[in-house]
C-alpha cells in the first residue's frame, strides 16, 4: 500500500504523457508490486513463509525461482497484450476504459 501511495501520482503522470490507458497500467503496477513480495532483497512473503516453515531463506529462494519465470511471463502478459487485459473492463464498466454509450442505441461504442 505504500509503494502504491508514493508511486500513484508519478505513474498517473507518465500514463497520461503516454496516453496509456489508466486501468491497464494499474494492472500492470499491481502485477509488478505483488512479485515485489516474493523478491529480495524486501520479499516479505518470502521471507515470513521461510522463518514460519523453519527454512533458510537462501533454500527458499532457489526454491521460488521456477515461481519467477511463472511472474516474468505474467507481467510481460499483462504488459504487451493490454486487449486481453482490458477484456473483463470492458465488459463489465465499459466507461473506465474509455467507451461511451452508443448515440444510436443500445450499447458502448470503444475505440
Amino acid at each position: 500500500m505504500p509503494a502504491i501511495i508514493i508511486f500513484m501520482p508519478v505513474v498517473n503522470a507518465l500514463t497520461d504523457q503516454a496516453s496509456i490507458n489508466p486501468v491497464h497500467m494499474g494492472v500492470v503496477l499491481i502485477v509488478t508490486l505483488a512479485f515485489g513480495l516474493i523478491t529480495p532483497p524486501y520479499g516479505l512473503a518470502l521471507l515470513m513463509a521461510s522463518k514460519f516453515l523453519d527454512v533458510r531463506f537462501s533454500s527458499a529462494l532457489k526454491a521460488s525461482l521456477p515461481i519467477y519465470i511463472i511472474f516474468f511471463a505474467a507481467i510481460a502478459f499483462t504488459i504487451f497484450l493490454p486487449q486481453v487485459v482490458l477484456w473483463l473492463p470492458r465488459h463489465v464498466f465499459p466507461e473506465s476504459v474509455g467507451c461511451f454509450k452508443s448515440p444510436v442505441g443500445l450499447g458502448y461504442v470503444c475505440p
